[in-house]
């Protein structure tokens, strides 16, 4: 709702009663005006809608009623609206990062968007140039063009420029996908449902690189692998509860992990059967609802049922809690070692095999 009208007609005469009562009317909506958070007053917003960060430094939340910040955001980022207002916050995703925000923190204006900083945010860049955009300047090619990375660890970042969020980060001899022309010398690779970016530079067009092992081809290659010996995938056991690292035919590690109760093939709840790929990792302390508790080292692999590796479920601080290696609601829990272990190991695309 854009603006507020009290509509009347004007009378000859007004009682006491009738000046005092649209007196205190009109004293509420300025003082309503002046909080900028109520939620009568925020536009109603759901998926597809977008937003603009207005103010500097505004946290982003892990839930509404759990007040852990997840990121602090940069005036003027654009972020995706899912939900709201609920409770004076809209539910969003900066940067891939799902979260809420505080009403008054953000212009929600109803446009597309995919988290990608403003004009205004980035003008002052000179990596940027005027669209503060890489992804309205991508020329898409008909098919995407496979190729390794040849560097140590390169990040994976939300737009094309150094400026933009690390979003991820992969390590040499990794196999992506680029779908389109380079923008500011950042190359736009697949990445989960959308695009990321990654410095051109870094990027071997003829498949060799300075490595000697190749870790992994990437999903979608039709079976690509490389001179490190085959593509790096887990396989997750749901009987017995192992979770193992393959690269290739070869096991490179093994660890116990617990599951869900529910042995269905494909409930909600379940540790669902059939072969996954990684959508996202977040590593730092992360609020989950369906626990209520903390978790780290979250590496997804089933959006649909919000399913993923991740440590035993933790306090705010970060200790393990005393049932935290309990049955799970779908997700793949793992102590310490392993969960770092996969997290580390994981890169977005990868494969994930379920079953008995």
């Amino acid at each position: 709702m854009g603006s507020v009208f009290i509509a009347g007609v004007a009378a000859p005469e007004r009682t006491y009663w009738e000046s005092s009562r649209r007196m205190i009317l009109a004293l509420v909506l300025v003082l309503t005006g002046m909080l900028g958070s109520m939620t009568s007053f925020a536009p109603t917003a759901s998926a597809g809608t977008a937003g603009t960060i207005v103010v500097g430094g505004a946290a982003l939340l892990s839930d509404p009623g759990d007040y852990t910040i997840l990121d602090y955001m940069e005036y003027g980022s654009r972020v995706d609206v899912l939900y709201g207002p609920f409770n004076d916050m809209y539910e969003i995703l900066y940067y891939g990062v799902h979260g809420y925000v505080f009403a008054d923190k953000i212009a929600v204006d109803g446009g597309g968007g995919t988290a990608t900083y403003s004009e205004e945010a980035v003008a002052s860049d000179s990596a940027v140039g005027s669209s503060g955009s890489g992804a309205t300047q991508i020329n898409y090619w008909a098919s995407p063009s496979w190729v390794v990375i040849d560097n140590d660890l390169v990040n994976v970042r939300a737009d094309a420029g150094t400026w933009a969020d690390v979003w991820d980060s992969y390590p040499g001899g990794t196999w992506v996908a680029v779908v389109g022309s380079s923008v500011n010398g950042f190359a736009p690779i697949e990445y989960g449902n959308g695009i990321a970016w990654i410095s051109e530079q870094n990027l071997s067009w003829n498949g060799t690189t300075s490595y000697d092992a190749v870790p992994a081809a990437a999903a979608g290659t039709g079976g690509m692998t490389s001179s490190g010996g085959g593509e790096r995938w887990i396989d997750i056991n749901r009987t017995s509860g192992l979770v193992t690292l393959f690269v290739g035919d070869s096991v490179q590690a093994t660890y116990w992990a617990s599951l869900s109760r529910d042995q269905s093939a494909d409930g909600f709840y379940t540790t669902a059967l059939g072969t996954w790929y990684v959508t996202r990792k977040y590593e730092p302390l992360a609020f989950t609802k369906y626990a209520n508790a903390y978790i780290t080292h979250w590496v997804a692999f089933d959006e649909s049922r919000d399913n993923g590796f991740h440590s035993y479920l933790k306090d705010q601080y970060g200790n393990i809690l005393p049932n935290g290696s309990g049955f799970t609601g779908g997700c793949v829990a793992l102590n310490p070692e392993g969960a770092e272990a996969v997290f580390n190991f994981a890169y977005v695309g990868m494969r994930v095999e379920v079953h008995l």
